[in-house]
């Protein structure tokens, strides 16, 4: 057992906690810490306390074990009989539609009704009625706990259902996820120390995380599998998804930056090029965003909170693909210059550090492009490059425990292997020594 005071964040203790969670999930000790915070400080607000009933599914999904059964001797040669629910041919087929479209909601939250109500022009009460029975099909695709529906392997569905999807749907959808997106969570009225108790002064969204998160992933499926809206504009999801991001996020202050904080690595995913040019757009506004959210950090409750992770994560995981590398290096390099530094490990320099290590590079980029793009944040920001240099070459000390990785994106090929070979590994570490010494000569 292991007791650890939240507001130490650093020591020998943190590491031994760090190396028995990498032990035991394959989540990142990084992401699992920062979430075990978040649930801590959430708990917090009403001096609660938290069991295995009460942690939040996400937590627990990052520790389950893989069971592997043996299929018996004597059913080895038995002919697979495999039924499959063609969820496409049932009468509430249409009922799944929007709910594919919605992808999760809270049923005790009053905002969350009314807005499935102005989305699909039904009385809840009604409407809900069809989603309870198809709970009692097999195989069902929703799920409901403790006032949650969730839809579950939600690509498949999409894949399933997609079809019924025209550009009615798409037009009425759009105009639901650019009001509840735009919304600014209530918390940053108050105080910095004060906002851990956020619900206790009555600061609450008006729409439900679970809505939020649900929205945002409707985005990303626009963007990702458009080709199975068969019967919608050539386009158009795509065109959704970033109309909804240039919407929400025009004009956005602080306060909309950190609303959206934990939303950002999907919706970067929804339209990664359109992401970024918003948050190059962001740099050159006065006051910058990001500058103000740094000043966040360090105050309220258990250290306060960090509301620049969800940028930092959205970033790592576009970092993946080649062809945005160099532009998140330099989104990444232009916050480092700006961090005014923090108890929170979660930190851009930190963020590069990772993608580009050698010998466990956080990117399919090549070799070649990775070499590129440090050169040119050694361009644009030498004292971040140089310290990045720095980091980089060889120590027995290293360690990572990854980034953030695209979900909705195939970006990562399904052959790529974390490890590099060692020839990999020294034509890469070479160049950044040699870059370090000829920076540090001149």
């Amino acid at each position: 057992m292991l007791g650890y005071d939240l507001n130490i964040q650093t020591g020998v203790t943190l590491s031994l906690a760090h190396s028995l969670i990498n032990k035991h999930s394959n989540m990142g000790a990084d992401w699992i810490w920062a979430k075990v915070k978040d649930e801590v400080q959430s708990a917090n607000q009403n001096a609660g306390t938290i069991t295995l009933d009460s942690i939040s599914d996400e937590l627990k999904s990052a520790f389950k074990n893989k069971h592997t059964d043996t299929i018996p001797a004597a059913f080895v040669n038995a002919p697979e009989i495999l039924i499959l629910q063609n969820w496409n041919n049932l009468n509430y087929a249409e009922q799944l539609t929007w709910t594919i479209v919605i992808g999760s909601w809270y049923d005790k939250n009053i905002g969350d009704l009314e807005a499935i109500r102005e989305l699909t022009n039904i009385e809840y009460n009604q409407w809900i009625a069809k989603s309870r029975l198809i709970l009692q099909e097999p195989q069902c695709p929703i799920t409901l706990n403790n006032g949650i529906w969730r839809v579950v392997k939600r690509a498949e569905l999409w894949q399933a259902i997609g079809n019924r999807l025209f550009d009615q749907h798409l037009d009425s959808f759009k105009q639901l996820a650019i009001n509840v997106l735009r919304e600014r969570d209530p918390k940053f009225e108050l105080p910095a120390d004060d906002r851990f108790a956020a619900s206790i002064y009555g600061k609450n969204l008006k729409y439900s995380e679970s809505l939020r998160k649900g929205i945002a992933e409707t985005l990303a499926l626009l963007a990702n599998q458009p080709e199975i809206l068969t019967n919608c504009t050539l386009h158009k999801p795509q065109g959704i998804s970033i109309l909804v991001l240039r919407e929400v996020f025009k004009n956005a202050d602080w306060v909309m930056w950190g609303s959206l904080n934990n939303l950002l690595p999907v919706l970067a995913e929804a339209a990664p090029s359109e992401f970024l040019s918003i948050v190059e757009k962001a740099f050159d506004q006065n006051p910058c965003p990001f500058n103000l959210l740094f000043a966040q950090e360090g105050q309220g409750a258990l250290g306060g909170s960090n509301y620049l992770t969800g940028l930092l994560w959205a970033l790592e995981g576009l970092a993946w693909d080649e062809q945005l590398l160099v532009r998140v290096t330099l989104l990444l390099g232009e916050l480092t210059s700006r961090d005014p530094g923090g108890n929170w490990g979660n930190r851009p320099a930190n963020s590069l550090v990772t993608i580009f290590l050698p010998w466990l590079p956080q990117t399919i980029a090549s070799i070649e492009k990775r070499q590129v793009a440090v050169i040119t944040l050694c361009k644009e920001f030498p004292d971040v490059g140089f310290k990045l240099l720095l980091s980089l070459l060889p120590s027995s000390n290293s360690m990572s425990t990854g980034s953030h990785k695209p979900v909705w994106r195939d970006t990562i090929p399904a052959n790529w292997t974390k490890g590099v070979t060692a020839e990999d590994y020294w034509q890469q570490a070479l160049p950044y020594a040699n870059l370090a010494v000829h920076m540090s000569e001149n």
